[in-house]
């Protein structure tokens, strides 16, 4: 035990006496992080190559258990070659960070070494072998889908620790939390080696936060956040090739559950938004509470604590069985899904609208259509005006319009419209029917409302009654504005129903043109709306 307290002491002192080295060396050679576009929050040029100084702890407190000869250093020998399998490719995710902050490499770049310094790790030993499913059981798996399956979680938890790095101590916070998990898993397994390089860990953050924290003078880089996520994920698989029960894959998941939410959360919103996959922004989780008027460090403490939350709970993983855990991930993920639903992600309410249209609305929608189709199908049979407005009048009683109104009758053609208006009124009195600027105007409204109100709290829309060049006139659907989703299919409104509309007046129309005159009947007939 004393020697574990020592190389956490060790590893903590290195990092408080290097990161202030590092930093004035990048602040000498001009190594800084100048902030030039809005997703940055930091407003002057920072020193950005601290996972140097994190190596460098890390690597300080190791060198020295060769110096020490006890029962823990002894036991050690025999599990050596399990470091090299992990700091090898760690170091060289380190020099890749390195030339990314120094050079800048685009992500498809970036990507493709991280795949091969992966595929490395894997081939010197470090390998996800088994799985071990909820109500299923330990899968074991094919090699071809090993060996694609660690690549995925080694390069995905390295970009996810390099993702959420957008805030002073976000990421090296959040990296110390995972690190103490896999310390407690490991002490509790008895894994001598993993406590060690954990413990390390843990000192080596503990000591660069001291800087990294708001307001932070220097910060992770891509080279500390790769390097961190990368050894923290290379450790997860090595903790879990010897425990091949159901919490060795859900305890590196809810270890690594806040940077794992906040980079599945930029993935589905990129897909749903059709945006590029690695294309930066600024609504990431941080971001999203920024924008609710937190200081950065409330909302760095704020996910601190989540952070806490996902390790208490990784912690009662460890003492359960499959089935309880099947259930408690469950649970975990509808209060992630819940959370994440307040932050207020545009993707969020809109897949929450798309279910409901789905499930809840499909039904009444589809009701609607059919009534459009019908009414359709009348207009197609109208002969006279008054059975047009009579069909229309049918169709917009599923209420999802406050107000209607149409002019039918072609320009210049006055003296025809009225024809058309008096064979109406001679027949029903014209309904709610009245001759207006040369046309037949009509007019319907859902409910006591006054037109004018309509005009002035709903939006319009305006379907335009044109057949080869010619104008017959024009319908306008009025909705107002605080009314919820509008349950209808708007294509069968522009374009089956116009087009029966047009074609009911032209025919119409036309019939009047040779129709013998009416005896015009002596009475006044006006909207009724």
């Amino acid at each position: 035990m004393n020697t574990y307290f020592a190389l956490f002491v060790i590893a903590t002192i290195a990092s408080l006496i290097l990161t202030p080295v590092v930093r004035r060396l990048c602040e000498r050679f001009r190594l800084l992080d100048v902030p030039t576009d809005s997703r940055r929050l930091h407003t002057k040029a920072t020193p950005r190559l601290g996972g140097v100084a994190i190596y460098l702890s890390c690597l300080t407190a190791l060198s020295t258990l060769p110096f020490v000869d006890n029962l823990l250093t002894q036991t050690l020998k025999a599990q050596w070659s399990d470091v090299f399998i992990a700091f090898i490719p760690a170091t060289l995710v380190l020099m890749l960070g390195i030339v990314d902050d120094l050079r800048g490499t685009n992500a498809t770049v970036k990507f493709t070494v991280l795949g091969i310094i992966a595929a490395l790790f894997y081939f010197l030993g470090g390998h996800i072998d088994a799985l071990s499913i909820p109500f299923v059981g330990t899968v074991q798996l094919p090699p071809l889908v090993s060996f694609a399956l660690t690549i995925l979680w080694l390069v995905g938890i390295a970009n996810a620790f390099n993702l959420i790095d957008g805030m002073d101590g976000l990421a090296s916070g959040a990296a110390l939390f995972s690190s103490l998990v896999i310390l407690i898993i490991s002490i509790s397994q008895g894994r001598p080696l993993m406590t060690v390089v954990a413990l390390v860990l843990c000192g080596a953050l503990a000591g660069f936060l001291r800087y990294n924290f708001n307001p932070a003078s220097i910060f992770l880089g891509d080279s500390g956040a790769l390097f961190v996520g990368f050894t923290l994920a290379a450790l997860s698989v090595l903790s879990a090739q010897k425990a091949a029960t159901t919490v060795a894959i859900v305890i590196p998941i809810l270890a690594f559950g806040f940077p794992m939410v906040d980079t599945a959360m930029t993935m589905g919103r990129r897909l749903i938004s059709r945006r590029p996959i690695f294309q930066g922004d600024n609504e990431h989780i941080h971001h999203m509470l920024l924008a609710r008027g937190w200081s950065q460090r409330r909302v760095v403490l704020a996910l601190y604590g989540v952070c806490t939350v996902f390790g208490l709970v990784a912690m009662i993983f460890r003492t359960t069985g499959s089935k309880t855990t099947g259930l408690l991930m469950f649970v975990v993920s509808v209060a992630v899904l819940i959370a994440v639903g307040h932050l207020r992600y545009h993707e969020i309410d809109e897949l929450r609208a798309g279910v409901k249209r789905t499930v809840s609305d499909r039904r009444l929608r589809v009701a609607n259509n059919l009534r459009i189709r019908r009414a359709s199908v009348a207009l197609s049979h109208a002969s006279e005006i008054d059975q047009v407005f009579a069909a229309i009048h049918q169709m917009l009683e599923f209420g999802e319009f406050s107000f209607a109104n149409a002019q039918v009758g072609r320009t210049g053609q006055a003296d025809i419209a009225a024809r058309v208006f008096e064979g109406a009124a001679k027949r029903n009195g014209g309904g709610h029917l009245e001759l207006r600027d040369g046309g037949v105007y009509w007019a319907w409204c859902n409910g006591n409302g006054h037109r004018e109100s309509y005009y002035r709290s709903a939006w319009c829309f305006r379907l335009p009654l044109v057949k080869d060049g010619v104008e017959w006139g024009w319908m306008n659907l009025y909705r107002e504005y605080a009314s919820g989703d509008l349950l209808v299919d708007m294509n069968y409104l522009s374009e089956l129903f116009r087009r029966e509309l047009t074609d009911a007046t032209e025919r119409i129309f036309k019939r009047y043109e040779t129709a013998p005159a009416i005896e015009p009947i002596s009475m006044t007939v006006s909207a009724g709306t």
